[in-house]
């Protein structure tokens, strides 16, 4: 080893000649040339270099970069944000229904304005022309890009490629909350479950619209229920996995928010689950609460969504709701007769506000409550209905019998 007036080289143990560059840099840290060299003089060159480098950042006030670094951006600038942002999204733990977002998101808005740039050349200004392009008329969808492109910028940096993420627009991944949130009323959902019941056809999936809306249910979740996730009174259901559909497959796995929970039922539907098990489904544990409407796995989200419920809803004058919005329903019930955010997050199986809920408690019997409160807030509205239709037929009665006495 051989100590210049810079730097240190080092003679490597190997049968040919072969040399080790290093100096300290302005960070403290060691350095070593990218690679060893077949002479000390070339050694001496890249050191020679080094200096001269470290000697003109100071002078101009640049700021100095490590072998590595610079390196490392040599490489941005060679590989394409078509490439790199491509193998993120690829190498990136997502689930099924994520990866398919996080793909049409890229393919559709991203990699054609993006993908033939360098990944040090995706500036600022170019992120801001690009996200003005959009159809404004898209808020969420635009929003669903912008975050998709920033995390992979947030990934290049710790790849070492850039040094800030070019996605600096303030709000770009908030969306306003839409002043009309779509929720049936406690009637309209009985006469859709209803409406379904009194159809051969589909009369299975009336229990499932009961669950949806008065458990809190994702569809995935309902349509990967069995025998097994019920106790023997029908009074609570397990929540411990989901399906979705992607690329014609049935994917079974964990929750969206891979935790399990038990939700207790509301007494005024347990009678039509306990029925529901009785008629349509098989004594296996394993059997599915929910035969699929088309054959296959399972009962595909999209097709009930479409096909089965939205049909009955607009039955019932609520042409414009989802399947989803049975899930709406639920929190909003839940608050209504006096859930706690713990109480309702702990029903809906979400794992957002974490730190809220780590100063609210739901207590072991809360959930029988809840669900005691929801049938009484059921019932309630529901007579309330039925006394209405009744004084109205009453007074056409009476108006009928006036008519004819005269």
């Amino acid at each position: 080893m051989s100590r210049n007036e810079w730097g240190k080289i080092k003679k490597q143990p190997t049968k040919t000649p072969s040399y080790q560059a290093s100096y300290i840099g302005v960070d403290g840290r060691r350095h070593y040339a990218p690679h060893t060299f077949t002479s000390k003089t070339f050694a001496q060159g890249w050191l020679a270099n080094e200096r001269a480098y470290k000697e003109r950042c100071t002078l101009s006030g640049e700021r100095w970069k490590s072998p590595g670094e610079r390196a490392t951006e040599k490489k941005a600038k060679v590989l394409t944000f078509g490439e790199y942002g491509k193998r993120v999204i690829d190498e990136r733990k997502l689930s099924p229904r994520t990866r398919d977002l996080y793909e049409s998101q890229w393919a559709q808005l991203i990699e054609p304005t993006f993908g033939k740039l360098a990944v040090s050349d995706v500036s600022p200004s170019a992120v801001r022309a690009w996200f003005s392009s959009l159809d404004s008329a898209k808020e969420r969808r635009n929003s669903q890009a912008y975050g998709v492109l920033s995390m992979i910028c947030n990934t290049a940096i710790r790849d070492g490629l850039i040094e800030r993420n070019p996605c600096m627009i303030q709000g770009a991944m908030t969306t306003m909350a839409k002043k009309n949130v779509k929720i049936p009323t406690t009637v309209e959902l009985h006469a859709i479950a209803d409406k379904l019941g009194a159809e051969p056809r589909y009369e299975r999936f009336k229990a499932l619209v009961l669950l949806a809306g008065w458990c809190g249910l994702r569809i995935g979740e309902a349509t990967e229920l069995r025998r097994k996730d019920f106790d023997a009174d029908c009074t609570v259901v397990s929540i411990t996995r989901g399906v979705t559909h992607r690329g014609g497959k049935c994917l079974l796995g964990p929750t969206k928010t891979k935790e399990t929970r038990d939700v207790d039922i509301p007494p005024h539907i347990q009678q039509d689950i306990i029925d529901h098990l009785n008629r349509f489904v098989g004594t296996s544990p394993d059997a599915l609460l929910f035969e699929p409407a088309r054959g296959g796995c399972h009962l595909n989200d999209r097709v009930f969504n479409k096909d089965i419920f939205q049909k009955a809803a607009k039955t019932v004058g609520r042409e414009d709701l989802s399947a989803h919005d049975l899930r709406r329903f639920a929190g909003s019930k839940n608050a209504q007769v006096g859930a706690t955010l713990a109480e309702n997050m702990k029903r809906l199986g979400h794992s957002t506000v974490k730190a809220a809920l780590l100063y609210q408690h739901s207590y072991d019997d809360s959930g029988k409550k809840l669900a005691a409160n929801l049938s009484a807030s059921a019932l309630a509205e529901i007579a309330a209905a039925a006394d209405s239709i009744a004084e109205a037929a009453d007074s056409i009665a009476a108006a009928d019998h006036a008519v004819t006495a005269s």
